[in-house]
């Protein structure tokens, strides 16, 4: 059985892929039906059609190339918490996740926070 750690960091080279492949409608479905998206903005994008429009005006504002450092996963419950950083062509930082697991013991990020 994967360990937190094994499970977010597999999860974090999907997202690194389907973004860097400029895949995003597929990105979105690595997010819960109910997730949300809080980035430096100050906005906060929920659910899937409100994800997809923030990943896709980063990527006309020019990010690409994303690279996603797995750092801590805390184990609670039917939640998982990361602490990680990103680099992008960009900028870099740090983000937190809160992973939720669903009924059908799939991992999704449901809350995402990054600066």
């Amino acid at each position: 059985m994967p360990s937190p750690f094994d499970i977010v960091d597999s999860a974090n080279r999907e997202f690194e892929k389907l973004f860097n492949e400029g895949k995003l409608s597929e990105l979105v479905k690595l997010y819960s039906d109910d997730g949300k998206l809080l980035p430096p903005d100050k906005n906060v994008y929920d659910g899937h059609e409100a994800i997809q429009k923030f990943w896709q005006g980063a990527t006309a504002a020019g990010v690409k190339d994303i690279k996603l450092t797995t750092g801590n996963v805390l184990e609670a419950g039917d939640y998982l918490i990361e602490t990680s950083s990103y680099k992008h062509s960009l900028d870099h930082g740090n983000f937190q996740v809160i992973w939720k697991k669903n009924s059908d013991g799939k991992w999704q990020l449901h809350i995402d926070i990054f600066n």
